[in-house]
């Protein structure tokens, strides 16, 4: 049997290169039938509903210039696992062409189901952006649309 935390983080990383690259379907999959992605206050549920979400969040971040082409780095990561439940929390910073952009944590629960371990919640928070940040104003709508 594979070690978990290799599995662990193998999903961690899949969700950063499936998001930065636009697999939006392959993204969403890796989310529980109702797993939640909580970001900027507001909560998507589903394959579904994180799929709708990170589809509406690429023409958002292609419209708003400065940001495409970017990626994420990620680091500081702590993953717990007890038997088919795992904690993790890591930190993000967002690379645009011009530089960094925005930083922030991800705090997530997963879970081990049908053989693959995948998100039940993961939550998003942006902790800074940089100076003229187009992101931020993307973040300030979803915080606006949150009940």
């Amino acid at each position: 049997m594979t070690d978990p935390r290799c599995e662990i983080e193998n999903l961690l990383a899949r969700y950063t290169a499936y998001g930065d690259a636009g697999r939006v379907e392959e993204f969403a999959s890796l989310f529980a039938d109702d797993g939640v992605l909580r970001v900027a206050g507001r909560a998507f549920v589903g394959p579904a509903g994180v799929m709708a979400f990170a589809t509406e969040q690429g023409i958002q971040m292609a419209q708003a210039g400065r940001l495409l082409p970017g990626f994420h780095h990620v680091g500081s990561r702590l993953v717990e696992v007890e038997d088919d439940h795992a904690t993790a929390s890591s930190v993000f910073a967002f690379f645009a062409p011009h530089g960094i952009d925005h930083w922030g944590t991800y705090r997530d629960h997963l879970e081990r189901a049908e053989g693959r371990w995948q998100f039940r919640e993961r939550s998003v928070r942006f902790s800074g952006f940089t100076t003229g940040s187009t992101a931020q104003q993307i973040v300030a709508a979803i915080v606006a649309e949150a009940p």
